[in-house]
């Protein structure tokens, strides 16, 4: 096949269309970043010796700070806070896990009833941690209505501050929790007029910003560098070791950007599919934030990878094929083989492009598998349909295999009927039922398929129980794949996220339907957009709950990191806008600070302008 003038000719050995095929265009914004200015920088991401030896020098005198008998409660969480804030908790996570459960097996709540400030921090931080505490924590600041006190002297800027962020930890039905935001709002505001100068700015930040439990917390860190210098509150040398490890992790991310770059040039899907969207450097930059530490790469590669390809299959399905078309490459994807596919032999050259990039880097990261983890593949796992269970990822990351195109083949083939079944909607002109749209979205928000890629890249130390994963179909021996509940937590939040950022632009571009639309729809047009998304608002806050509460109640490991990071980078990404397909120079800025700028050149003065114009 090949193209002229827009239109798509065939050879007299294929098929003729009926008529001259017209593509369309949704005229994306070019790539921002110049792939061969990339590909000439330099790296070197391995620290010198030096280097080493004061990092080690540094971890030892901050985990000294941590594990200093006879300190104050206040005190050691508020130095956990400012790891965390900082990006370099990851480093002593087993000791900030050993504190905070004990802390919560002996009640130190109690020893804080005096202090609002420290007391929601510790609610917050054994909620984030994987430690089921309980809102009675807070109930010693609490009325006999069960309201906030509002003559408690505890009720200053850092209690009400506090609460706020503690506040975004509730699970379902924690009315308390939603009242105790609303009263700490209102409270900041009257405040604001008689704070100093930096105080009102701050303040009136944390308000208008994610909240801190739902900040990704790579991007958190860059925040805080700038935040914390200069502050006297901190001790020097945990900003010191903050500066030190970003500067070096941010160096192992450019390596591997490089590497990403040059697999993507080599691919040549942005010649072969010049309607795409390319936005390799972006789908890192998310990378780079769901998966952050070292140790991480596997999962970064496949993130990146996986997620630049889905970009331009989505546009492949959105976009630019026919109904036939993506019929016949939905057919050829769960097929896998395309040399003895009929299906995937019968596609236009643009789609066999599209089939062999999938397949190659599948096949690369299967191979990967084996080689650092030596996992064989589970065959069973080759026929995965679409269910959920409320299950611990913990087992999630022991679905390796020696052959991972027979794990994400299926996934692939899960993704591409889910999209058919959204270009069928479109190209019918068909508006389904909330229910429908969301049952079906989930998936198309390509949460599942990013995820369990991530998953399988994680160490085998946390392998358990693989059977759980799987669920008997029938006297054949074939099982349906489960997926876990926080996958499809996380991947409702992408969904809900993204139709919000993009629904405008998508209806003028005539594609399908979202949950802004389907919304209005069901009240039989009487709803307005502006219902319609606050609706959106209500259903992401009520995800984000539900996801709190599996952490809550789960390991709060590897996985689970992954997935929640996944529902913070979204967020970021799709507020006030498209941060993909049209990304703004606030946005930019956040790459290049993230990817590009050490913390020791002008990324403090630079940092001053990162959310000025969102």
């Amino acid at each position: 096949m090949a193209s002229a003038g827009g239109a798509t000719l065939y050879s007299d050995s294929e098929q003729l269309p009926p008529a001259v095929l017209h593509r369309r265009s949704a005229n994306y914004q070019p790539k921002t970043w110049d792939y061969d200015s990339i590909c000439s920088m330099q790296y070197a991401n391995k620290p010198s010796k030096q280097t080493s030896s004061v990092e080690t020098s540094l971890k030892h005198r901050v985990r000294q700070l941590l594990l200093t008998e006879g300190q104050e409660l206040a005190s050691r969480l508020r130095i956990i806070g400012q790891l965390q804030s900082l990006g370099v908790a990851y480093h002593f996570e087993e000791e900030i896990t050993g504190i905070l459960m004990s802390m919560h097996v002996h009640d130190a709540h109690l020893q804080l009833k005096h202090d609002l400030s420290s007391t929601a921090l510790l609610f917050r931080m054994l909620r984030a941690h994987g430690i089921p505490a309980s809102i009675e924590i807070l109930s010693a600041f609490l009325d006999g209505a069960g309201d906030l006190e509002a003559t408690n002297p505890s009720l200053d800027r850092d209690g009400l501050v506090a609460l706020y962020e503690a506040s975004y930890l509730a699970f379902p039905g924690e009315a308390m929790l939603d009242r105790a935001r609303a009263f700490a709002i209102e409270k900041l505001q009257e405040l604001i007029p008689s704070m100093k100068p930096y105080q009102r700015e701050k303040v009136r930040g944390v308000l208008l910003d994610l909240p801190l439990h739902w900040r990704a917390p790579r991007l958190q860190a860059v925040r805080s560098l700038k935040e914390h210098r200069g502050d006297r509150n901190i001790d020097p040398s945990i900003l010191q070791l903050a500066a030190l490890d970003f500067n070096q992790v941010q160096a192992v991310h450019r390596s591997e950007l490089l590497e990403m770059t040059r697999w993507w040039k080599e691919t040549g899907l942005r010649e072969k599919l010049p309607f795409a969207r390319d936005r390799l450097v972006e789908c890192f930059f998310c990378a780079a934030c769901i998966a952050p530490e070292p140790r991480l790469a596997g999962c970064r590669e496949v993130l990146a990878k996986v997620g630049s390809l889905i970009v331009h299959l989505d546009d492949v399905y959105d976009l630019y094929g026919t109904l036939d078309e993506l019929a016949t490459f939905t057919d050829a994807v769960g097929a896998w083989d395309v040399s003895s596919s009929a299906a995937a032999a019968a596609l236009p050259e643009y789609m066999k492009a599209m089939y062999s990039a999938i397949r190659s880097t599948s096949t690369a990261a299967a191979d990967r598998v084996m080689k650092e983890q030596g996992y064989d593949v589970l065959p069973l796992y080759k026929n995965a349909v679409r269910t959920c269970a409320q299950r611990s990822l913990v087992y999630m990351v022991c679905l390796r295999s020696i052959n991972m195109c027979m794990h994400t083949f299926p996934q692939w083939h899960e993704l591409c009927k889910a999209f058919l079944v959204e270009a069928k909607w479109q190209h019918g002109r068909t508006m389904p039922s909330l229910d429908e749209y969301l049952d079906n979205g989930w998936i198309t928000s390509t949460g599942p398929l990013l995820l369990l890629h991530a998953l399988t890249m994680l160490p085998h130390t946390q392998r358990q129980q693989q059977d759980s994963w799987l669920r008997d179909r029938g006297d054949d021996g074939s099982k349906d794949m489960v997926y876990p509940r926080l996958v499809e937590l996380c991947s409702m939040v992408f969904r809900l996220c993204n139709d919000c950022a993009t629904h405008e632009a998508e209806s003028e571009r005539g594609e399908g339907p979202s949950f802004i639309a389907c919304h209005m729809a069901e009240a039989g047009g009487g709803r307005s957009e502006e219902e319609a998304r606050g609706a959106v608002a209500d259903a992401v806050a009520e995800t984000l709950k539900e996801v709190n509460r599996e952490v809550a109640f789960g390991s709060m490991g590897a996985a689970d990191r992954l997935c929640v990071n996944l529902a913070r980078i979204i967020q970021c990404i799709y507020r006030d806008g498209d941060g993909i397909t049209s990304p703004t120079d606030s946005r930019k800025r956040l790459v290049k600070y993230l990817l590009f700028t050490p913390a020791d050149s002008d990324i403090y003065d630079a940092l001053d302008e990162l959310y000025s114009d969102d």
